[in-house]
């Protein structure tokens, strides 16, 4: 990544105000405008960018895989969502560097739209994803999993990081099974294993597997430059005994003076 250097992977995009800012903080402000974007364009409009496998494949809207993050109705919720990925992602964004961070994000958001098409090739079809709620869980969820004993304040309520993921993730599945929406129960865990998964890389917690490497067949043994008699015998009666180089000669004549040895 040309683009993010090495040398500023952990410095923050800019200054304001004496405040670092952090490309977490950008996505989140981005995501907040989106709701206005989404309010003043109508539904109608901004439903060209939602993604659905029909509209990606069969439609050729070949943005949507990417488009859809920012089709986000106006809610309060998706308000808060994007002041925990402001608040959470920074903190996963200085610990492991913005472009892990950026791979974070790119695999998130790459999830929703590849398991939907996985589940529309296995026949279950009319899924789609739109908004970034999904994107902003993941990231929480990164950050429970590289600070599970962090603490965090609900008005008079504190919970460790871990605690308050387990318990945002026990209550989407179980309103998942109580709609008996599998597909959605399936989402959500491709969601958090994405983000639990990856981190646990990052950290070395977790290791790819590994193929093992085609052992090298054995070397021929290389044949011996030295001619065998049984050569020098075909070549004497085939061109003479005047065609022997000394060599040759020679090994003749070893090879006689062995056999008197043994006829003696």
């Amino acid at each position: 990544m040309s683009w993010l250097p090495e040398s500023q992977d952990h410095l923050p995009l800019t200054w304001w105000k004496q405040h670092p800012v952090y490309l977490a903080a950008i996505i989140a402000l981005v995501g907040a405008a989106s709701m206005i974007v989404t309010a003043v364009l109508g539904y109608g409009l901004m439903a060209h960018l939602v993604f659905t496998f029909d509209r990606a494949f069969s439609q050729l809207h070949l943005w949507t895989p990417l488009t859809y993050i920012i089709v986000n109705p106006p809610s309060l919720w998706t308000l808060f969502g994007c002041y925990l990925l402001w608040s959470f992602g920074e903190a996963v964004e200085r610990h492991l560097g913005r472009r892990a961070f950026v791979r974070l994000l790119l695999l998130l958001l790459a999830s929703s739209p590849l398991f939907i098409t996985l589940l529309h090739l296995l026949g279950v079809k009319g899924m789609a994803c739109a908004g970034m709620m999904q994107l902003e869980f993941g990231v929480f969820i990164a950050f429970a999993t590289l600070y599970p004993r962090a603490k965090i304040s609900i008005i008079i309520l504190t919970l460790d990081a871990w605690v308050m993921a387990a318990i945002f993730v026990g209550i989407n599945a179980l309103q998942c099974i109580a709609a008996r929406d599998w597909v959605s129960l399936l989402l959500l865990a491709a969601n958090v294993g994405t983000a639990y998964a990856f981190i646990r890389y990052e950290t070395g917690e977790l290791k790819l597997p590994s193929f093992p490497k085609p052992t090298p067949k054995p070397s021929k043994p290389a044949k011996s430059k030295t001619p065998a008699v049984d050569d020098i015998l075909d070549k004497i009666s085939h061109q003479g005994m005047q065609s022997l180089t000394a060599e040759e000669r020679r090994i003749l004549d070893q090879a006689s003076e062995e056999m008197k040895r043994r006829a003696g």
